[in-house]
């Protein structure tokens, strides 16, 4: 009965209308914001207290920390290197990601039906921002190990569906749900963001990217098997 429940109210709560307005440094928010901040309270009954009283064993012990690692160089060059092949770790001053859902991360944190629309952008494996190494592994924590003032991590949560302002979710230009047919135009998004960003020299910089894409080609390949099964090819060819 409690599932049917939470499903009734899922429902019910997608019906409702959302309207976001997005800026580079600040957001506007209807009336519609409202089901937002409830939403977001309610998970709060399902989080992570929740989760430890149902699954004890599988949850980390309060105040756990991933033990902090060091390399025998972890400075950065003298100089801006002028090849990709001599960039070390803390020579990376930016960090960007495209793909689709498994870049969004959505439902990674989720721990019932309601947590499914949430994009965990903050945790996701290759750019998530949350705490730091010790709190959460991603490629992002790891970076910022070697320069701590890295740009782009991903700070915060999205919901799928509404946009949401570089404030919430760094470089993380992923879209959940995007083909690979959808790649050019979030790769022309995140050019024309780098380049107007104020705290990057787009130009001297060196910025590490990461792209996953392709899953949802596979689920979508029944709807255009033309257009999918080029696309297969090309991915192919490209990972070769």
């Amino acid at each position: 009965m409690e599932w049917l429940l939470i499903a009734v109210a899922t429902c019910l709560l997608s019906l409702c209308p959302v309207k976001v307005y997005s800026t580079f440094g600040s957001q506007h928010f209807s009336q519609g914001n409202e089901w937002r901040l409830e939403y977001e309270e309610g998970l709060c009954y399902y989080s992570e207290e929740a989760l430890r009283k149902e699954f004890p064993e599988k949850t980390r012990p309060i105040g756990f920390k991933h033990p902090l690692f060091m390399c025998p160089d972890m400075s950065p060059s003298s100089s801006v290197p002028g090849s990709v092949e001599l960039v070390k770790a803390a020579d990376i001053k930016v960090i960007a990601a495209l793909g689709d859902s498994l870049t969004t991360a959505i439902g990674a944190n989720a721990t019932t039906v309601l947590g499914i629309p949430i994009e965990f952008r903050h945790v996701s494996w290759s750019i998530g921002g949350y705490g730091s190494f010790q709190d959460v592994i991603t490629l992002a924590n790891i970076i910022r190990l070697f320069n701590p003032n890295l740009v782009g991590p991903a700070p915060a949560k999205t919901v799928h569906g509404t946009p949401a302002p570089l404030c919430e979710t760094g470089f993380n230009l992923a879209v959940t749900g995007h083909n690979t047919f959808n790649l050019p135009e979030q790769i022309r998004h995140l050019i024309d963001t780098l380049k107007t960003y104020e705290k990057i020299d787009f130009d001297e910089d060196w910025k590490l990217l990461t792209i996953l894409i392709g899953m949802n080609d596979i689920c979508d390949y029944c709807k255009d098997k033309a257009l999918l099964t080029k696309l297969f090819f090309w991915t192919n060819l490209l990972a070769d």
